[in-house]
């Protein structure tokens, strides 16, 4: 089974979400890795729902603090 992600270079995207779960704005993030692109997501999600992804392929699934528990 092919993949429709590419395997090249990391190309980390954060996805803010609204309420309904719709896109409401994305930025581009310049990391090394997974690791410190989680790490600089959860520094600018503030309480809000983010999605990062590198390319297609999701790496985080951040839900907005009233959201959780």
């Amino acid at each position: 089974m092919t993949s429709d992600c590419p395997a090249e270079a990391a190309d980390y995207r954060l996805f803010f979400l609204d309420y309904q779960g719709r896109i409401k704005k994305s930025k581009a993030l310049e990391c090394d890795n997974d690791d410190a692109a989680v790490e600089r997501a959860r520094g600018l999600a503030d309480g809000r729902t983010l999605e990062l992804y590198d390319g297609c392929r999701l790496v985080l699934r951040l839900l907005r603090a009233e959201q959780v528990g």
